[in-house]
């Protein structure tokens, strides 16, 4: 665990490759000392239908959902969510005229019936 989920508007400009932002994420999350690095599971999808409020209007959004096992205290899932929230901050260039709105939601796992397997290795 943790399990971290990018989804991208496909307008929106990045100053890092789609690789290179997993690879900061996931070293933000290594760094909050929550978890153990072969367990950080990250992914991007990028957004190719999606709408932003009712005008028509140059708009981008980046929202990040971090999913871990329950149990951690409500100040550790927002030491989580900050740390994402940095590195997505940082790695979005807004074009002229563009919003973009980055935000990070920490979801809890139920513990008692979460259930993983290793296979090889």
């Amino acid at each position: 665990m943790p399990q971290l989920i990018i989804e991208i508007t496909e307008n929106t400009r990045l100053t890092c490759s789609q690789d290179e932002l997993l690879d900061e994420a996931n070293a933000a999350l290594l760094a909050t000392g929550q978890f153990g690095e072969p367990d950080i599971k990250s992914r991007c999808v990028t957004l190719t239908t999606y709408r932003q409020g009712t005008e028509n209007r140059d708009r981008a959004f980046v929202h990040a959902t971090v999913w871990i096992l329950d149990g951690r205290e409500q100040a550790v899932r927002k030491q989580i969510a900050q740390a994402v929230c940095g590195v997505l901050t940082d790695a979005v260039r807004p074009g002229a005229g563009q919003s973009v709105q980055v935000s990070v939601n920490v979801q809890e796992m139920e513990r008692a019936v979460f259930t993983k397997q290793i296979i090889g290795e």
